[in-house]
């Protein structure tokens, strides 16, 4: 996070059959007030892409999966998007993330919580011990050469 302007990363990583297709890195355009506005805002990020990607298999004939999963390591995150009310910590989320509720009902997404040390994501958006950074180095399907 930049000290300047305490904007949190977003970031997302696509799989399809294995191989990494797709990635982002983005500063987000809001300050969160809470790590849970923060992850709300990136997972929305996220789905975005994973609308795009889905529109894209589909025109290409490819399997589509159904749900499309994304990960998340914020369970109050994952407690937010399955809520149907607001709340006095979430009524100040700008309307056009609230979105990501509506595709997770229709089924066209699941989220499901994974530990921090397993987000893969946190390579694009924080700098990282080296340990964890050579494990999502791998996960990536990066190699050094």
């Amino acid at each position: 996070m930049d000290k300047k302007d305490q904007k949190s990363i977003s970031g997302y990583c696509f799989y399809f059959l294995n191989p990494l297709v797709s990635w982002s890195s983005i500063k987000q355009k809001m300050m969160a007030l809470l790590s849970t506005e923060s992850k709300y805002y990136a997972m929305t990020h996220a789905m975005k892409e994973g609308l795009w990607f889905r529109l894209f298999l589909k025109l290409h004939d490819l399997p589509i999966p159904q749900p499309i999963p994304l990960l998340c390591d914020n369970q109050s995150t994952l407690a937010l998007i399955q809520s149907k009310s607001v709340s006095s910590r979430s009524k100040h989320i700008d309307v056009q993330y609230h979105f990501i509720q509506e595709h997770v009902s229709d089924g066209t997404f699941s989220t499901t919580w994974i530990p921090t040390e397993d987000m893969t994501t946190d390579i694009l958006t924080k700098p990282l011990p080296f340990p964890i950074f050579s494990k999502h180095h791998l996960s990536l399907g990066l190699i050094s050469t």
